[in-house]
């Protein structure tokens, strides 16, 4: 079975149903789905209307490569200024 339509052809709505959904790689269940909201990475900076997969059942969000793309161009447009900075005072205090 294929996951995408041969030589260029649309899917029929009665054969997207076979297609296998994918699983939460969490909870197991295969309630993926796409959500545009924003998104806070571990730093705390906010990405917004970042698009992505989240499980309807467990609520984990999914990066996938385009989403981590979109974040690597956010980085590149807005880089932490003083993270180095930080980071060297912490170190050097110890």
């Amino acid at each position: 079975m294929f996951s995408s339509p041969r030589n260029g052809q649309p899917i029929k709505p009665d054969q997207q149903k076979q297609i296998p959904a994918w699983k939460c790689p969490t909870c197991g269940k295969r309630a993926l789905i796409r959500v545009k909201k924003s998104y806070m990475l571990v730093d705390g900076t906010i990405i917004p209307k970042l698009d992505r997969l989240q499980c309807q059942s467990c609520k984990e969000e999914i990066l996938d490569s385009s989403a981590m793309g979109v974040i690597e161009e956010f980085r590149n447009q807005h880089p932490l200024k003083n993270a180095a900075i930080k980071r060297h005072k912490k170190v050097s205090a110890a």
